[in-house]
Formats: structure tokens, C-alpha cells, sequence
């Protein structure tokens, strides 16, 4: 088992080598406000299919991460690795297309230190950006002549995390993490003038380049309480407080001339020609968030769960100290998951996770007067591979969403969009003694 173990840590860890870089291949409109589109659940696969509901509802057998206070509940060692990605349709009052996006999920390792105490290390997606919008507009005074500008970015911050979570008495549990938030972003702003009388005016355009690089720590509490209420009946409460932070960052600017497909135009030197750089210090404030949670569960095959996020928006202040208008937002989650029988011998489907769940989200996000509401349903399984053991349980994690994103009055972006994610997770007794090899 330590072999395979090491295996999958090495064959993650390559992986990683790419996915902390490149965080998204598809358009995220709404990325580019704020320090991007920030991943809102904490928790590994198992928590998407229950549409992101798992404050208050530790599991054995999967990565307690969205709550540290559940960290308690990985009795034996427990290594996760899984990615996601949708596929949307961004559509205007005007115009629609399709795209894609692919992203590590979650990589984490949870080991318990004692009857008491166990703790965690991981990494996953912090925020993403990643956008690129095109608008046209009449030059005054010359009606055959135009102003097309273009918008991107690319990039987003990830998360790398340390956690513990503690048995204090009875079913109290309580726990901590700290994580170092680093990453970087690339924005452009580019205009080029279309006059037919002035055909030369198209071939150059100026484009405005801000290199950002974020990095510091930030810090979140847990608690959670977990009680009997009758026989095959407990009532868990959870909460988890996320401490406001302020993220140094440093900025390099640049404005470049480029060609018409958007190459910057070569210099003396044969690199990029560019007009004026300059390199600027600051810091992005992220507001404090809390979310709570309670879940039912009969102690063995079923789990009933409902949370509530809210984030403090409102308070935001970006590199120049602006709010980006962005508001407080909130989001409540249902989920719940059900195994017919995880020790059945006569189906395989018995031993089989089945999860459902649905969500609201009011986000940060308001324009041209609309709020952006985010709305949508969930899926997802656990398929045992092959028979666990005292020793060793290997588990395939699917999930699976529909939603829609925003609207399309008052000239906005609307996304449909299917999610779907995917996780391996592994369970072993790394300190237990075996008699026969």
C-alpha cells in the first residue's frame, strides 16, 4: 500500500506542476471583477454532488476539508485527488457561444495523530480569472469610423492549506487551518481605431498590460457539535469563520504596440515594443466570511444536509483601493447522500453513494443594476473499487451539476452551464502491524 501511495502523490504532484499555473481553459465573464470567480466549496468531490453542502457532515471515509472541526473524523489516513471543469453556454441579448473549463480540484492528505486529533495538508483553486470580451463603439463626430476594445485575463490564485481538527469532549469537536494564498494575473486593455479613410489606424493597436502577483497567509476557525438524539438519529451543527486578510501584491505595467491578430509588434531588439513600464506596490483586502450548517444522519448509510455562506463583499478593496462595485452576497446549499448497503455482497450498485442537491446563490456581482443570481442542481457517486479492507479502501468520486448564472436584460451575460468532477480517494491504516504480507 505505501507504494501505491507514493505513486499517486508523485503522479499528483506532476500534475500540479501545471494546474497551479494554468487554471482554466474556457471564459469566465464574470472573472473579471474583484480577485476573480472564487471557488466557494471547501470541500472535495463528495461535497459537489450535495451541491456544496458539508459544514456539519463529517464522513470516514472521504477528506473532512470543509470544515476543519470534521478533520476529527478521519480515524485513518486518507489521501484525495480529483479535478473539475463545466461546459457553458455564455450567451448576450445578441450573441452566444460554448466553452469549456478544466481544474485540479482538490489534493489533500489527512492523518490522524491521535485517538483524539488529526490533521491535514492540501492544495486547490483559490480564485480563477479568465476572460476576454470585445465591444464596438461609434467615434463621435465621424460616423463611418469605430473603437473596437478588447478586455482578457487569465490566471487566479491558488491554496495551499494546514489543517488540524480536535476531540475536545463528548461529540465537540473544534479545529484551525492556515493557508498561503499566491498566484498570479494577467489583464490586457487594448483599443484599435477602424476607419476606412485611415486603413494604417487598424493595423496598430495599444494594449495596456497589468502583471499582478498576490501571495500571504490567510486564516479560518472551525467548530462543530455532534449529539444523539434517539436511536439511529444525530443532529450535527457545524460553523466555519474565515478571517478578513490583506494580500500584499505588486503590479508591473507595460502599454504595447501590437499587431492586427494581437502579437506585440517587435522592437530594436527584436522583443516586444514597449512603450512605458512601470512597477507599483500595493495590497487587495478580502473580507471575513462565515458559514454554518446542520445535517441529520441515522450513524451508518444517510445524510441529510443543509448550509448557509455568507461573505462580506461589500468591504472589498482591490489593488487601486476600489470596491469593484461588488455588494455582500450569500448561498444556501442542500444535499444529502444515501448507500443502500456498503458491506452488500450480492450488487455491486448496493455498495454504490448516491448524493443530490440544490443551490441559491445572490453573488457579489451587481450590473447595470441587476443583481447575478446563480442558481442550480447537483449529482454525484462513490464507487468502491474493488473489496476494502481492514487495511485499505479505494473510492472513485463522481459529481455532476446544472446551472445558470446572471441574466440577459439590461446588455448582460447569461451562463448555462453542466459541472462535473472527478476524484480518487484512498484509505489506509498506515500504522497498523500486518501479520501475513
Amino acid at each position: 500500500m505505501y507504494k501505491t501511495l507514493r505513486v499517486l502523490i508523485g503522479l499528483a504532484a506532476l500534475c500540479l506542476a501545471h494546474a497551479t499555473q494554468a487554471q482554466l481553459i474556457g471564459n469566465t465573464p464574470y472573472s473579471r471583477y474583484g480577485v476573480g470567480e472564487v471557488n466557494e466549496n471547501y470541500g472535495s468531490i463528495r461535497g459537489a454532488g450535495m451541491a456544496g453542502a458539508g459544514i456539519s457532515a463529517g464522513n470516514s471515509f472521504q477528506p473532512n476539508i470543509a470544515n476543519p472541526a470534521l478533520l476529527y473524523y478521519n480515524s485513518i489516513t486518507n489521501f484525495d485527488f480529483s479535478a473539475a471543469g463545466q461546459f457553458k453556454n455564455i450567451k448576450s441579448e445578441q450573441a452566444s457561444q460554448l466553452d469549456g473549463n478544466a481544474n485540479l480540484y482538490n489534493l489533500s492528505l489527512a492523518i490522524p495523530i491521535s485517538r483524539r486529533w488529526s490533521t491535514a495538508v492540501g492544495l486547490r483553486p483559490f480564485s480563477t480569472v479568465n476572460y476576454e470580451i470585445n465591444s464596438t463603439s461609434e467615434v463621435e463626430g465621424n460616423p463611418q469610423a469605430s473603437i473596437l476594445r478588447r478586455y482578457s485575463g487569465e490566471g487566479g490564485l491558488s491554496e495551499a492549506y494546514f489543517a488540524h481538527g480536535i476531540r475536545l469532549f463528548g461529540g465537540l469537536t473544534i479545529g484551525g487551518s492556515a493557508s498561503y494564498i499566491f498566484g498570479n494575473t494577467i489583464t490586457e486593455t487594448g483599443s484599435t481605431v477602424q476607419d476606412p479613410e485611415q486603413a494604417s489606424a487598424s493595423v496598430v493597436s495599444v494594449t495596456r498590460v497589468d502583471r499582478t502577483t498576490y501571495r500571504d497567509f490567510i486564516y479560518r476557525a472551525g467548530i462543530n457539535y455532534r449529539q444523539k438524539l434517539k436511536d439511529k438519529l444525530h443532529l450535527s451543527v457545524g460553523g466555519v469563520y474565515a478571517f478578513a486578510a490583506d494580500l500584499e501584491a505588486e503590479r508591473d505595467i507595460s502599454y504595447e504596440r501590437r499587431g492586427p491578430d494581437g502579437s506585440p509588434l517587435p522592437g530594436l531588439d527584436g522583443g516586444a515594443l514597449i512603450i512605458n513600464e512601470d512597477t507599483l506596490s500595493s495590497s487587495i483586502h478580502l473580507p471575513a466570511n462565515w458559514r454554518a450548517g446542520i445535517s441529520l444522519d441515522n450513524g451508518s448509510n444517510l445524510t441529510v444536509s443543509a448550509d448557509f455562506i455568507s461573505h462580506e463583499w461589500s468591504k472589498y478593496k482591490g489593488f487601486d483601493g476600489s470596491n469593484d462595485n461588488m455588494k455582500d452576497s450569500y448561498k444556501v446549499a442542500l444535499g444529502a447522500e444515501y448507500t443502500p448497503n456498503a458491506n452488500a455482497i450480492d450488487s455491486y450498485f448496493k455498495r454504490v453513494t448516491y448524493r443530490g442537491g440544490l443551490y441559491y446563490n445572490d453573488t457579489q456581482f451587481r450590473l447595470n443594476g441587476e443583481d447575478i443570481k446563480d442558481m442550480g442542481v447537483t449529482t454525484g457517486f462513490t464507487f468502491p473499487l474493488g473489496r476494502g479492507t481492514m487495511y485499505d479502501l479505494y473510492l472513485l468520486n463522481v459529481s455532476l451539476g446544472y446551472g445558470q448564472r446572471g441574466t440577459t436584460d439590461s446588455g448582460l451575460i447569461q451562463e448555462n452551464y453542466f459541472q462535473f468532477g472527478l476524484g480518487f480517494t484512498v484509505n489506509s491504516r498506515w500504522f497498523l502491524k500486518r501479520r501475513i504480507e
